[in-house]
């Protein structure tokens, strides 16, 4: 669900699994959507005509719509208070991707520290997972907005196709002094999607003395915004689990969209138009979700 290539390009030739336009050799953009319907299951053979893409409210013509097929590149950052809550649904979710992406992951423990880079080698995977069992507590919280700006730089540094950021957290005081403007225009330079899961309510991580009301008051204004606004904003989802049985079924979820839920959409520029960095991504089919950017990737 990477929203936009990171430079413009011209649609590729129809292929396999391609629905081409007439005017298909238009300078275009690209964005990649997630399209199910009302059960969350894949809808497929969907062409042009199904989806309307508008850019800074006017519409422009989509003019290639074909599966999305390229590599997953995903950036796990792990935030779970040293409870190692997430270890089994993770290691299910790589599993089901098995193939397909690589990953990276890292982990919160006040500051964010990455334990493997992008890979799909099982075995150098298989012993990330294995730091992330049951550990000391952060009891206080640390600095998830710092992980989630770091892997979204590194993206910009080294744009892929299919980029994603999965943010999993317990929750808990946030620490890092980033303002959520400069968390999501990073977000939005490196063209992933941000995608979270929450447990909500959560008993997880206590809370300890805050010595800086204010301050802490802005920090966890800031993680928020971030939480909220960053999965909208790049075309990526949010989840917030009560019980943490959820957890595995939510991963799985994730997983089964990323591989059969996604389509590249790619739409023609306007020309000569003052450009906006608002997007909007519908489907014309009844019954049909759409989760897409609704911001521009800079590049």
């Amino acid at each position: 669900m990477m929203p936009l290539s990171s430079q413009p390009s011209r649609s590729a030739r129809a292929g396999s699994g391609c629905h081409c336009s007439p005017q298909a050799d238009a300078p275009t953009r690209t964005v990649f959507a997630t399209v199910a319907d009302r059960n969350g299951a894949p809808v497929p053979d969907l062409s042009p005509a199904s989806f309307t893409v508008k850019v800074g409210g006017k519409e422009r013509q989509v003019v290639q719509v074909q599966p999305a097929a390229a590599p997953l590149r995903i950036a796990v950052i792990v935030d779970d208070n040293g409870t190692g809550l997430f270890r089994y649904g993770l290691g299910k979710f790589m599993e089901k991707l098995q193939g397909r992406a690589e990953f990276s992951i890292s982990k919160v423990e006040g500051q964010t520290r990455k334990i493997v880079g992008y890979t799909a080698d099982g075995r150098e995977l298989g012993m990330a997972l294995g730091q992330l069992g049951a550990r000391p507590e952060t009891a206080d919280g640390g600095q998830l907005l710092e992980g989630i700006a770091d892997a979204a730089r590194d993206f910009a540094k080294h744009p892929v196709p299919r980029a994603h950021i999965i943010a999993l957290t317990v929750g808990g005081e946030e620490h890092s002094t980033l303002p959520a403007h400069h968390v999501l225009d990073e977000l939005r330079k490196s063209g992933a999607a941000l995608h979270v899961i929450l447990v909500s309510r959560s008993a997880l991580r206590s809370t300890v003395a805050v010595q800086r009301p204010s301050a802490l008051l802005g920090e966890n204004l800031n993680l928020s915004e971030v939480l909220g606004e960053g999965p909208k904003q790049s075309g990526g989802s949010r989840g917030e689990i009560v019980a943490t049985a959820g957890l595995v079924s939510g991963l799985q979820q994730l997983a089964q969209a990323l591989l059969h839920n996604q389509y590249a959409v790619s739409y023609s520029q306007g020309a000569g138009e003052k450009r906006s960095d608002r997007i909007s991504v519908s489907s014309r089919v009844p019954g049909v979700t759409v989760l897409a950017p609704t911001r521009i990737p800079t590049k």
